[in-house]
């Protein structure tokens, strides 16, 4: 009777044999048989290519030499971005237009010797460097050029300090304040102890450099040069290059002597204006021209972050 007794059970949690005496499945089914099989023949499991696809989607990782290229590309647009010179030089064109009154010569209508009256004030402000010898120009020129130099490297530094907590990056603008005004001690300096207590310094006061009044565009230049180096600006040094080597001929050449060969005969009261003006024009044309292309290139900069901050994006 023992059989009877168990049979039930034997059917329930004994071997598991169904009606027709055959093994059930349970609830493995197919997949239990399946990976039953590949466990038999030792075959391992396929590999989960899920991580594998994920590296190269949106946590995709770079390689060094993708990383050094975007490096590269993100110094050279925030360096493009922090490019701003087309302010100094139309502040300076501008300035130097406005010494064009300082050089138009005063004739006397009757014959003999004249000269330009001496202006009041100290007479170290009235410095060889920055207006000449009193001959060709105004008295008065020195102290203009000390006032616009003045202006114009106060200014092109105001412009670069609110520049460059517009952008995030900052042009050293306080090392060409430091330039400029060392220069204008300088030429202050130089003609006061040549006068006083060293004349041998008067060999630094060649008279072709100074006669024409237009030294303080070579001091002008040398700034600018700097301002070159402070940017790391090809195109600047281009242009302050070229703007001081003209300065330099304005200063000992009169540039006249081209328009008589070209058959333009100037007025003899505007004799000395084309070593002004040509000057002006170049400085007023470069920052022109850098004004545009530096406008036409924020767009592209402003667009290329967008992008990449959209690619970035998880």
């Amino acid at each position: 009777m023992s059989d009877g007794a168990l049979g039930p059970g034997r059917g329930e949690a004994g071997d598991d044999r169904g009606p027709d005496g055959r093994e059930a499945d349970g609830g493995g089914g197919p997949n239990v048989g399946a990976a039953g099989d590949d466990q038999q023949h030792g075959d391992s499991p396929a590999p989960d290519s899920s991580g594998a696809a994920g590296v190269h989607g949106a946590y995709a990782v770079d390689t060094p030499e993708q990383l050094l290229a975007e490096v590269a590309t993100v110094r050279r647009q925030t360096r493009l971005a922090r490019h701003a010179y087309w302010f100094p030089l139309v502040v300076f064109g501008l300035l130097t237009c406005a010494s064009i009154p300082f050089y138009i010569q005063h004739i006397p209508a009757t014959s003999g010797s004249y000269s330009s009256p001496s202006p009041a004030g100290p007479a170290f402000l009235r410095s060889n460097y920055l207006g000449g010898f009193g001959i060709i120009t105004s008295g008065y020129i020195a102290y203009y050029w000390l006032a616009a130099i003045l202006v114009g490297v106060a200014a092109t530094a105001a412009w670069y300090q609110w520049r460059g907590n517009r952008v995030g990056r900052r042009t050293p603008a306080r090392g060409y304040m430091i330039t400029g005004t060392v220069l204008l001690f300088v030429a202050l300096g130089i003609p006061a102890l040549a006068v006083r207590a060293a004349p041998v310094l008067r060999i630094l006061m060649p008279g072709d450099l100074l006669i024409r009044g237009t030294f303080p565009l070579v001091i002008v230049g040398i700034g600018l040069c700097y301002l070159a180096w402070a940017e790391r600006s090809a195109v600047l040094t281009v242009i302050a290059t070229g703007y001081l080597a003209l300065s330099l001929v304005a200063s000992l050449y009169d540039i006249e002597n081209v328009f008589y060969d070209l058959g333009w005969n100037l007025s003899p009261a505007a004799n000395g204006l084309p070593n002004v003006v040509l000057p002006a024009l170049v400085l007023l044309l470069s920052g022109a021209g850098a004004w545009v292309v530096q406008r036409r290139r924020r767009p592209h900069s402003s667009g290329r972050a967008a992008a990449g901050s959209v690619s970035q994006a998880p």
